[in-house]
């Protein structure tokens, strides 16, 4: 029977407005989430949420705008995804030390793997507090200054190539200078490589790292997927290398290391962080399935340690984390310090006079460096202008109420830091480089929990303190010889790309002088 040949033009009509109205409800079906909750935001389109606003202008212009339209919190969607996001450092301070226990948890706005879900930034309840327990004594202090040495070479390469630079008179683009440092610290402290990444411009891994942050294909589904869910699960669900994406020369190049360490591994050997992981695996557990792990009953820390240890794919992921995080991070925050310098002259002079004043000729270590208060001041105020993370996330176990605002069961907060940072009501004239917000007098009027480079409570950044040290060496050993200055390509302000990460859209290009 053909069912079309019985409908007239007006039933056909009526039918596709029908279809149409049906697909723009079903689009829109969880918008009144934030409604019934009485929290303010923009308007979200049909399917989309507020995904085009993202998209055209970033993440931390319009984190700004709407805070400032908004006020403390307000809510938006990622298509039908709902994120509630907080600037009160009242509330921040609450969600990330006080009600700890009720926002243990970093969502994943994409579905995690069991590669990507091992990492430490994303693993969640024992199984954080396990890899943490593990990786901890890496970032000790007595770590750190054993380390020294091996960030000195690192950075006797980084001075040659400055004096390079500096003698050519050409401009130089700051990220790929500091790039291959961090990554030949990041390759020597955590695995004892030596990759000579600033020797080699072109270096293979250099190369890879870098390649992960650019837009593919698989990066366009990705985001695609904040949209449309499913796309998601199907990514999660699939186990082919082309689903990782540029990850997978990364997690190759990290498979290769473990490898070689456990066919060569030497008890005797320096205690990297890579040797801390492979001295928490017990034998015969290294690939132990989620059926045997379930049957051993973990209810602590030290039944993670002692009944199941760490499994090789927890090494992967670490290994991955270790690399992608500390190799982009710090390079982008010595990149903005640079650029800050070249700008504020005033600034880098008194800094390079107070180097001279209390280093004299010592070479800069983890115990002197602290000494030198100028030196803290200006990188603070380099993290609080420049926040290479743009947000942090936490996620609600229970539903609560916080200074009247009421968090439901699994949602999602965002901590907007570069925004809280740029707040003019916390930061007076925030776009100003000044780096006295941060002596001992300024730093006492602060609110607490407005200030937030390395996140804050039990899940602050592990790797925190060896990015201070690599940062405060390769500053002291420039500046005692060198003068950062601006050049025709020097953009103020800076303009960024449109990515979860503070990075420059058309890098920072600055010139070198001697001094």
């Amino acid at each position: 029977m053909n069912i079309i040949g019985t409908l007239n033009v007006s039933d056909i009509i009526f039918l596709l407005i029908s279809f149409v109205v049906c697909c723009y409800l079903y689009g829109r079906k969880n918008f009144r989430y934030f409604e019934k909750l009485n929290i303010k935001g923009p308007s979200p389109t049909a399917f989309l949420g507020n995904f085009l606003d993202i998209k055209r202008k970033g993440f931390h212009k319009t984190f700004l705008r709407w805070g400032r339209e908004y006020g403390d919190y307000f809510g938006y969607f990622m298509g039908p995804s709902p994120f509630l996001v907080v600037y009160d450092p009242e509330i921040i301070s609450e969600i990330m030390v006080k009600r700890f226990s009720n926002f243990t948890n970093r969502p994943g706005i994409l579905d995690k793997n069991e590669l990507t879900g091992s990492m430490l930034s994303a693993a969640e309840d024992d199984h954080w507090k396990f890899l943490r327990t593990v990786i901890s004594p890496f970032y000790s202090s007595k770590q750190m200054r054993e380390m020294t040495p091996l960030v000195e070479k690192a950075l006797a390469t980084l001075l040659k190539n400055v004096g390079k630079i500096a003698d050519s008179g050409k401009v130089f683009n700051a990220n790929n200078l500091f790039s291959a440092y961090t990554m030949d610290v990041i390759a020597s402290t955590g695995f004892g490589l030596e990759v000579d990444s600033q020797q080699n411009p072109d270096s293979p891994l250099v190369k890879k790292a870098n390649k992960v942050f650019e837009k593919t294909l698989i990066s366009s589904v990705e985001r695609l997927a904040i949209v449309f869910p499913f796309l998601g699960k199907i990514m999660r669900l699939s186990n082919s290398r082309f689903m990782m994406g540029n990850l997978v020369d990364i997690i190759d190049f990290c498979h290769e290391v473990v490898d070689e360490r456990k066919r060569n591994r030497d008890r005797n050997a320096r205690k990297d962080l890579l040797q801390l992981m492979l001295d928490a695996q017990l034998e015969g557990h290294e690939n132990m399935d989620k059926k045997t792990e379930q049957e051993l009953k973990l209810e602590n820390v030290t039944d993670w340690r002692t009944k199941r240890g760490l499994k090789d794919i927890e090494i992967i992921a670490q290994c991955l984390l270790f690399f992608l995080a500390g190799f982009e991070t710090t390079a982008s925050t010595l990149s903005f310090f640079a650029h800050s310098m070249a700008l504020n002259p005033d600034v880098q002079e008194k800094l390079y006079q107070e180097i001279e004043s209390v280093l004299g000729e010592n070479a800069p270590n983890y115990d002197n460096v602290q000494k030198v208060s100028y030196l803290e001041k200006c990188m603070d105020e380099t993290l609080r202008k420049y926040s290479v993370a743009i947000f942090l996330s936490r996620k609600c176990k229970e539903e609560c109420t916080i200074k009247g605002l009421k968090i439901p069961s699994g949602a999602v907060i965002q901590i907007p830091i570069h925004c809280l940072h740029g707040n003019p009501k916390l930061w007076p004239n925030p776009e100003k480089f000044d780096p006295e917000r941060f002596s001992e007098e300024n730093k006492s009027k602060q609110t607490p929990y407005s200030y937030l480079p390395f996140g804050g409570g039990p899940r602050i950044c592990s790797g925190m303190r060896l990015a201070q040290l690599e940062f405060k060496m390769a500053v002291v050993q420039i500046l005692r010889n060198f003068r950062f200055v601006p050049c025709d390509r020097t953009e103020n302000p800076i303009e960024y790309d449109v990515t979860p990460l503070l990075r420059p859209k058309n890098g920072i290009w600055l010139k070198l002088e001697r001094r």
